[in-house]
């Protein structure tokens, strides 16, 4: 009776064993899934708050030129230094001053700096760089003359009544751009870093010292602390190829480290997300397997674990299912994202059409929404795509895939739909947009209106998705050039 009861424990026992062995072992894997979304979702929401971040720099300089159109050229020069017409950056403490290159090699600027005598802006990387871009630029980071600090010029051509008479720029310090991301990534297990595309670290918010260490060149970087593992640079150079989120594992200082790295939009730096595994319930479950299987009088706390183990992974689990809802969303539409658009139509592409039917992709575009925006506001602007997104919404079938594609364009994949249906329903579309009277001042119309581009082709063509989508994209081109507030359909040009 003894050997049975004895036999029967230890079978609990082995039992309980595997049970927790199973289940440690799922409980690592959902933690790790758990640890890449959280991962994913802050780099998304980073880059995203990045992007908005340098964008308001730019936006600074924006409107310091559009100010500046109101003058004269003969007022604008009058002051060489302190000029008040450059002076409207105080309310940013990120930009140290605006100034002008001139075209005639004069220099004039908001702050205090009196440059030397053999000073000519005309040879200045940033003069030469944004005159041959014609565009606002944002340059590489270099060390200032005048403060000894790595710093960031954002510059553009400037304009006077249509006549160019130089070129604008504001400074952004480096010191600055590491503050802003340390500030958005506290905590000692996390940490960011930007990196340039030769390699260079521009900022670490853990390791400032790496700052100016490059990737392929200097050994620093291998060093016990930051990216001792192999493989590092086939990660960096797979992130230098592709629009989406490259997962990584190395270790730094001893411990294993997850990160996340992606390129930043509108830029040409890289921004990565780390974080340091902590200890935690499964490492306190290895150390302390052996003395639970040969000590019946902790069975009680097994059992605790068993229950803590299993409520942990179904926490995991539901917290995972979110994370896969946020990273498909788009925050402000509560469509389907981007990203979500690019996995779907990868898929049908790889499954392809069934039934060899036909798929269209209807590519949409708010008319003149800038104007809009700039009219009133993003505010207002943001109302206009939540109700647009509402229109379009109430005008197609449930099983359709409706996505932001980014700003004001949205993309619509309609499956198993004739050409003629697919008309139909970019004609609706662009009625309801029309008939809900949004009032947009900028429009000639007077009224929010929605161009869209159809693009088409069945299930047994052989076509790459960038084709398709470009098909998609001349269409649209063509319905704005043919007057918006209309649809157009790709048409070969054979």
């Amino acid at each position: 009776m003894q050997k049975k009861f004895n036999l029967i424990i230890l079978l609990l026992l082995l039992s309980i064993f595997f049970f927790i062995f199973y289940n440690v072992n799922e409980l690592v894997r959902k933690t790790g899934e758990n640890e890449y979304n959280r991962l994913i979702n802050n780099l998304n929401k980073d880059t995203t708050d990045f992007t908005s971040w340098i964008s308001n720099k730019k936006q600074i300089l924006n409107t310091a030129k559009d100010f500046v159109d109101n003058f004269t050229y003969e007022q604008i020069i009058e002051w060489n230094t302190l000029n008040p017409y450059l002076n409207i950056n105080n309310d940013d403490p990120d930009i140290s001053q605006i100034y002008i290159g001139l075209a005639d090699g004069g220099f004039i600027t908001g702050g205090r700096w009196v440059p030397p005598e053999d000073y000519d802006p005309r040879t200045r990387v940033w003069y030469k760089e944004a005159l041959e871009a014609d565009h606002t630029i944002i340059s590489d980071v270099y060390i200032d003359r005048e403060t000894g600090d790595r710093t960031v010029t954002i510059s553009s051509p400037l304009y006077l009544h249509e006549t160019f008479i130089g070129i604008i720029s504001a400074d952004v310090f480096m010191n600055d751009i590491s503050e802003w991301l340390r500030n958005k990534m506290s905590g000692e297990d996390v940490y960011t870093y930007l990196i340039d595309p030769e390699g260079t670290v521009i900022v670490h918010t853990l390791r400032p010292e790496l700052v100016g260490t490059n990737l392929y060149r200097d050994s620093r970087l291998y060093d016990s602390f930051f990216l001792r593992m192999e493989g590092f640079l086939e990660y960096f150079e797979e992130v230098k190829n592709t629009s989406q989120v490259v997962k990584m594992e190395y270790t730094a200082a001893g411990k294993k480290t997850r990160g996340i790295i992606r390129k930043v939009e509108d830029g040409d730096w890289y921004l990565s997300v780390a974080a340091i595994e902590e200890k935690n319930l499964v490492n306190f479950i290895r150390l302390n397997g052996k003395s639970i299987l040969f000590n019946l009088l902790i069975l009680s706390v097994i059992i605790t674990l068993l229950h803590l183990v299993m409520r942990i992974k179904i926490e995991l689990e539901h917290k995972n299912k979110l994370l896969t809802i946020d990273n498909e969303s788009d925050f402000l539409t509560g469509i389907y994202n981007r990203r979500y658009f690019n996995l779907y139509i990868e898929q049908l592409w790889e499954n392809g059409a069934e039934d060899n039917s036909e798929v269209s992709l209807l590519m949409m575009d708010i008319d003149h929404f800038k104007g809009y925006n700039d009219t009133y506001g993003h505010i207002k602007g943001d109302e206009v795509l939540i109700e647009v997104t509402d229109i379009i919404n109430h005008t197609i079938r449930k099983q359709d895939v409706f996505s932001r594609y980014g700003g004001e364009e949205f993309v619509l994949v309609l499956n198993q739909v004739t050409p003629d249906d697919v008309q139909k329903i970019a004609s609706k579309i662009v009625e309801a947009v029309y008939e809900r009277n949004i009032v947009n001042s900028s429009s000639p119309l007077g009224r929010i209106t929605i161009s869209i581009g159809i693009a088409s082709m069945k299930g047994e063509e052989k076509i790459g998705v960038r084709q398709f989508i470009h098909k998609a994209d001349q269409a649209l081109y063509s319905a704005k050039e043919e007057g918006r507030n209309r649809f157009s359909v790709y048409a070969s040009k054979n």
